[in-house]
């Protein structure tokens, strides 16, 4: 498969989950501002995210996705939430974005190998090869990991509506910088997406929910 016919791919793949992932992340949300009252942000910064992720994955367990398309991840670790399609070879990662700490709002790496390894595979020879944990020479890839990612428009507004957006990044990225990324997919109401197949560049919008506490145990995995 080559870079353009695996970016073909996902465009297609996002088109099929756009409905019921912006349905899902809306659920979810809702539910966890629910949840969240009475517990105070600058308390509990960690909360409504991680109570968003459980209620993402209740629905989709609940409503089901579309064919050849499971919900995976680890709950116990985190709330660990994955959407993978074996056959296609496409994983979506889901997090939420921190545009503040991270411009252009994708999470870096970190120092873990294995999600090092996730956002670099897109630079390996076009996305087809990747590395193996005991240097031993390249081999293909089976499954091409992608993040879908979610912020609120506002501060804690969900009425303000959300961005959720699918993005392949290019490295694992440095703290403070950009992480490069090669395509990215906003999903929108009504399944409708916007593609951009190039950097999409800084943001200056603030991080209102610091899930730093989260990051660290995802990356810990």
């Amino acid at each position: 498969m080559t870079p353009d016919e695996m970016k073909q791919l996902v465009v297609t793949q996002a088109e099929i989950l756009s409905p019921r992932m912006y349905e899902g992340v809306s659920s979810a949300l809702a539910d966890a501002d629910v949840r969240a009252r009475g517990f105070r942000h600058t308390k509990y910064p960690h909360f409504r995210p991680m109570a968003a992720r459980l209620a993402f994955r209740e629905y989709l367990e609940t409503e089901g996705l579309p064919p050849q398309w499971q919900v995976d991840g680890n709950p116990a670790a985190m709330g660990q939430l994955y959407l993978s399609a074996p056959e296609l070879g496409l994983k979506l990662r889901f997090l939420k974005e921190r545009r503040k700490t991270y411009p252009s709002g994708v999470p870096v790496a970190g120092n873990n190998r294995a999600r090092r390894d996730a956002w670099t595979q897109s630079a390996k020879q076009g996305a087809l090869f990747t590395r193996s944990d005991l240097g031993s020479p390249q081999k293909p890839l089976s499954v091409h990991e992608l993040l879908l990612l979610w912020d609120y428009k506002k501060k804690a507004a969900l009425d303000e509506g959300f961005t959720l957006r699918i993005v392949r990044p290019l490295a694992a990225g440095v703290y403070g910088n950009a992480v490069p990324f090669d395509l990215d997919i906003a999903l929108r109401p009504g399944g409708s997406i916007f593609t951009t197949m190039a950097f999409a560049g800084d943001s200056d919008d603030e991080d209102f929910f610091d899930t730093a506490q989260i990051d660290r145990a995802e990356i810990n995995e």
